[in-house]
């Protein structure tokens, strides 16, 4: 894991093994033991950490909102990226790199 990347649209994320989360009344509410923080997640964050229980690309939790959500696919890639960065900083997530799956040409 490299916490010092930025995460972009082929970038591949999943959860942190370390902030132990359950979830209330659609909020899922995660403890760092390290951090010794609480953190909440709202709305559509939940969604998102779901999606993130294996190894997947932000275009791919994208594409799932995109499906399940009334947003524009750049609107949802741009406000991912835009949370899982803050999620990053957070410690929360893992950063596994990019996508190495070769482009297709039409």
């Amino acid at each position: 894991m490299s916490s010092s990347r930025t995460v972009r649209p082929d970038t591949i994320v999943s959860r942190s093994d370390e902030p132990v989360a359950v979830e209330l009344d659609g909020t899922v509410v995660m403890m760092s033991i390290e951090q010794g923080m609480y953190f909440g997640l709202e709305g559509v964050g939940p969604r998102v950490w779901a999606l993130l229980d294996e190894p997947r690309s932000v275009r791919a939790v994208c594409d799932a909102l995109v499906q399940e959500f009334d947003i524009e696919d750049d609107t949802c890639l741009r406000e991912v990226v835009a949370f899982l960065n803050e999620l990053r900083t957070a410690q929360l997530i893992r950063v596994h790199g990019n996508e190495t799956l070769p482009t297709q040409n039409p």
